[in-house]
């Protein structure tokens, strides 16, 4: 899949369940868990089980940097509105 490609798919996925937050369909809570699901799914079926701790890994090193980088955001955007 191209980089270009898997950029589509998670802005869909994104969008898909961020409309579900605002609709009250989802908490931002179940949101998340369904982001956590998705990758989980994504690894048992999508990669092959000899690299799936590899896989693991790699979401477990991530996961950390990107949740900060978007608090950090956040908190950015919440500052300047503030002013």
């Amino acid at each position: 899949m191209s980089k270009e490609a898997q950029i589509n798919l998670r802005d869909t996925m994104v969008t898909a369940l961020a409309e579900a937050v605002r609709a009250g369909v989802l908490t931002e809570v179940e949101a998340m868990a369904a982001c956590s699901d998705a990758c989980a799914a994504i690894i048992a079926t999508m990669i092959a089980e000899m690299h799936h701790a590899e896989a693991l890994e790699i979401v477990i090193e991530k996961l950390p940097k990107q949740v900060k980088a978007h608090a950090d955001q956040v908190a950015a955007y919440r500052k300047a509105r503030s002013n």
